[in-house]
């Protein structure tokens, strides 16, 4: 929700000193494969074979009927599924989102026919910028296990918070490093910078400005229209028009949702109609 008016400048200059912590440079730099599964990797302490290619802001709905989501960088290897988050507000509702997201990717991937036993692993993790549990924890990690005993076979679910704000407490060097850049911008390892150099990279794309601009310079127009209506809304039948328009040109389903004040779910009723 767009609460006060930018100029042009102002989003031009956003652009230019965007950094990788903001959601949207977050997902483009993390659809470069080898980059994400090195973040995937010390992140999890896994190693990683290969990765399909990563898709940023994938959607997955079961039916009509259903809450839809959008997943800032899903991908998966031969084993498992991996959904990374940038969470850069406050939220009460991270583990039961991070629930439904583990559920939503589960319904996609078992087709007909498919047994229970074919579910791979599934690895939630947010990047989470604020301390979502405020227990001064670096990282808060969620199994499902027995609780007479322990020791039992989990079901391969994996949720990690992480507090990129404790940075300084992880006792992994290339987290650390990870993180540092997370908050302060400042590469300091070969990993981080060839991050750096990507978000530098992505700066200079002339789509992803584009997209950006649309996105921006879109909400400060419907902000100052409704100061002008005493609405901040504007009617429902523009929006309709406008999410049509924005998505024949290209402009993804989550922009348009953000720009538009809508829902995924409206956004995906309205294009299909």
């Amino acid at each position: 929700m767009y609460n006060r008016i930018k100029s042009r400048q102002e989003i031009i200059d956003e652009w230019n000193s965007m950094t990788f912590s903001k959601n949207f440079m977050f997902c483009k730099v993390m659809q470069e494969e080898p980059l994400c599964r090195h973040a995937l990797e010390i992140l999890l302490g896994i190693k990683i074979d290969h990765l399909e290619y990563p898709v940023q802001e994938m959607f997955f709905k079961d039916s009509a009927e259903s809450h839809g989501i959008r997943l800032d960088v899903y991908t998966k290897d031969s084993n498992s599924h991996f959904d990374l988050e940038m969470q850069t507000t406050d939220s009460t509702d991270l583990l039961k989102r991070s629930r439904y997201y583990s559920s939503c990717i589960d319904v996609s991937e078992l087709k007909p026919g498919m047994h229970y036993s074919e579910l791979k692993k599934n690895y939630i993790i947010f990047l989470c910028l604020n301390d979502p549990f405020g227990r001064e924890l670096p990282l808060y990690t969620y199994k499902t296990k027995c609780i007479q005993d322990d020791s039992l076979t989990d079901d391969e679910t994996e949720k990690l918070f992480y507090n990129v704000g404790k940075w300084e407490d992880s006792d992994n060097r290339d987290v650390r490093n990870f993180f540092k850049f997370i908050k302060t911008n400042e590469p300091c390892d070969e990993f981080t910078r060839s991050l750096s150099g990507q978000v530098m990279i992505a700066r200079q794309n002339a789509e992803y400005r584009r997209q950006y601009m649309t996105m921006e310079m879109y909400g400060t127009e419907r902000f100052r229209e409704g100061q002008k209506q005493g609405l901040l809304e504007g009617s429902q039948q523009t929006k309709i028009e406008d999410a049509k328009s924005f998505y024949a040109n290209g402009v993804s389903i989550d922009i348009i949702a953000k720009s538009l004040n809508m829902t995924v779910d409206k956004v995906m009723e309205i294009i299909n109609e």
